[in-house]
């Protein structure tokens, strides 16, 4: 399959089709090893997203019960 895409046509594209061109394309081609090390900044990027979105839900979590304390605290305060 030796068929030019443009950046358009390549964003419009599902993941399942991107896959299946690449794949057709890989028949004739030789990778080099920027191929794996592309794959692997990928994966470690992916990897690092993750843990973001994780500590971003703990740091919400963890403002949400700072913001209840200090209200607690500002009520007990005005009613001493």
């Amino acid at each position: 399959m030796a068929m030019s895409v443009s950046v358009r046509q390549l964003r419009e594209m599902s993941d399942d089709e991107l896959m299946q061109l690449h794949d057709g394309e890989m028949i004739n081609t030789v990778v080099g090893t920027a191929h794996y090390l592309g794959e692997l900044r990928h994966r470690e990027i992916a990897r690092q997203t993750n843990a973001m979105l994780q500590l971003t839900k703990v740091i919400a979590w963890l403002t949400g019960v700072v913001t209840v304390a200090t209200v607690v605290n500002v009520i007990v305060f005005i009613l001493n």
